[in-house]
């Protein structure tokens, strides 16, 4: 009895052979043809992984155009261009950091990054920078000190000019505590909840009333009012949540039924 089992376990394992190893062998044939990941033959597809965000990129006239030197490309052109312009680009302030380069023997190894990188927004928004971008003016340097240093990327981004210092920006505190947050490079979480469609929920904490005082003063002589105000207080907090999705519409219960950009 056990003899015909291990005869019967036999033939079946043969018959999976038979039928499976033609297909596992074709499988896996040719899978050491590694990519040319050097900087001017890159042949990484990376909208193989990053399709999404080709189609994203495809729609923007921002970003769609580049020019100077070799990271020139237009809208629909060779998509690993539009891509490394920017993830494979050592720019000024990090000069010195090497990709994964060339093939095969000829390879070299990444030492800051592998194959791409994650790039502050001000890297090419910030002032005097090598792009030719327009700069996200108005902010006064953060923390106040024209010292600054990221705490993650470990550099420092013109926020402010010689004729843009800034100082009166209602969102100079969304800036920094975007860079106190380490998630992103510098001040990118704040940028990309203003300038891009990612949904965005906050929990507000709001001052409650307003407390001052009001001094009449009869040598006052502009109307409407002859009285001076002192002594102003915010008393007490509120808590508020809004929601608002990729679309712009928003709420303060859940995030609004987003609506597809191509429909809206």
């Amino acid at each position: 009895m056990k003899m015909s089992k291990l005869v019967l376990l036999a033939i079946a394992v043969i018959a999976i052979g038979i039928f499976a190893l033609p297909s596992t062998v074709s499988l896996f044939s040719g899978q050491h043809r590694w990519y040319n990941i050097s900087g001017t033959g890159n042949e990484i597809p990376c909208i193989k992984c990053h399709a999404d965000i080709y189609d994203e990129y495809l729609f923007t006239g921002v970003h769609g155009t580049l020019s100077g030197g070799s990271n020139s490309w237009t809208i629909g052109d060779e998509p690993n261009e539009a891509c490394g312009a920017c993830h494979r680009t050592a720019y000024e302030k990090k000069q010195g950091w090497t990709y994964g380069s060339g093939d095969g023997v000829d390879s070299t190894p990444g030492e800051e990054a592998h194959a791409a990188s994650t790039v502050a927004c001000m890297a090419c928004h910030e002032f005097n920078n090598a792009y030719g971008a327009p700069a996200a003016g108005g902010f006064s340097m953060p923390f106040n000190n024209s010292s600054y240093v990221d705490p993650v990327s470990g550099l420092h981004f013109d926020y402010t000019d010689g004729t843009h210092p800034g100082g009166h920006a209602a969102h100079q505190g969304f800036i920094e505590g975007a860079i106190n947050f380490s998630r992103m490079e510098d001040a990118n979480e704040a940028c990309l909840g203003c300038h891009t469609y990612i949904p965005v929920k906050i929990n507000w904490t709001h001052a409650r009333n307003l407390e001052f005082n009001a001094t009449y003063n009869a040598s006052l002589n502009l109307p409407p009012t002859h009285f001076d105000t002192s002594d102003y207080e915010a008393n007490g907090s509120v808590e508020v949540t809004s929601y608002g999705n990729y679309t712009g519409g928003a709420n303060t219960t859940a995030f609004p039924t987003p609506v597809a950009i191509w429909d809206s």
